[in-house]
């Protein structure tokens, strides 16, 4: 199996890491573990067909691979395991907002407190979740997490929050719930903000977006629609109506990326001069990466109403060399 990606020194978990229900799923698991990666506690999967890491804060997953596979995600290696922040790469959850909350429609704001003020991508992603059930097969292994402590100073609205794992040899799905658990409609969006390796960002392309409109953020946040396959020729940060499959071609990999409970996907990549203002990533570290984020964003955010739940999810598959 090739080298997972660089992370300080495994230890095992200490048991104030995982809850007495988590040590007892965990006890007689024949594919997983919790092990603790300096300040955080990581799921280890290591099934024979498949391996995966797991962070229990934000339910961050950093490593999925099919045996004998590189990481299909990318994870920065300048990535730092201390409480309260996310990692630099894999798949942060952005939830119960994304982006700059100020930024986001009326409806999203007026459930948040000073938005001006409030944490970028919501506060999911730098809480502790629980693991709550664990199921394992010879074909695969599936986990949820949940979000008990789901309350913020800034945030008045009552959802909760799940988010499910499931790892086969072929293919990786995620999936992260949301329930209002109040008496009154609460509007919000989020997104699965998914890192992707490659070899060079400029021979790397996504197509399924031909003929779509999208947001341009670096122009005003102007309307355009897109032609052809989209390219990383320079800071990239969009949003767009998505409505189809995506094929992300790089000279790494070539992955199809199904999404479900989305209309809107987010492609990003800072280049040059914003990679030096970024935590957690090297100056050049740019041309090895490339967001494409499975999102309920822009006009595309989500409404419940008491007792509803909404499903946002992705699955990604590989699609052979080229």
């Amino acid at each position: 199996m090739p080298s997972l990606s660089s992370h300080p020194v495994t230890t095992a978990a200490s048991a104030a890491s995982v809850s007495s229900a988590a040590s007892r799923l965990l006890a007689h698991s024949p594919f997983v573990k919790a092990v603790q990666r300096d300040e955080l506690t990581c799921l280890e999967i290591r099934h024979p067909q498949f391996s995966a890491d797991l962070l229990l804060q934000g339910a961050q997953l950093i490593h999925y691979a099919p045996e004998g596979e590189n990481n299909w995600l990318w994870l920065s290696e300048q990535a730092e395991y201390k409480q309260g922040q996310s990692l630099r790469g894999g798949i942060p959850l952005c939830w119960p907002w994304f982006g700059s909350a100020a930024m986001n429609p009326a409806a999203v704001k007026a459930t948040i407190t000073n938005p001006e003020q409030a944490p970028a991508h919501g506060f999911a992603r730098a809480r502790q979740w629980q693991l709550s059930d664990l199921y394992e097969a010879c074909d695969r292994v599936e986990i949820t997490l949940t979000l008990n402590d789901h309350q913020h100073p800034q945030w008045a609205a009552q959802l909760s929050a799940e988010a499910q794992f499931i790892f086969r040899a072929d293919s990786l799905a995620v999936n992260l719930i949301s329930q209002n658990n109040g008496t009154e409609p609460v509007c919000f969006s989020q997104a699965l903000h998914t890192y992707f390796p490659t070899d060079d960002v400029r021979a790397t392309q996504v197509l399924g977006f031909e003929g779509e409109r999208y947001i341009e953020t670096l122009e005003g946040w102007c309307e355009k629609t897109q032609q052809g396959p989209v390219r990383f020729n320079g800071e990239t940060d969009r949003i767009y109506d998505a409505t189809r499959p995506l094929r992300l071609i790089s000279p790494q990999q070539r992955l199809l990326l199904q999404s479900s409970g989305s209309a809107s996907a987010v492609v990003w990549n800072p280049h040059i001069e914003k990679s030096l203002r970024l935590s957690q990533f090297a100056a050049d570290a740019w041309m090895r990466m490339f967001c494409v984020e499975t999102a309920n964003a822009f006009a595309d955010v989500i409404t419940l109403a008491a007792g509803e739940k909404h499903c946002l999810g992705l699955q990604l598959s590989s699609l052979g060399q080229g």
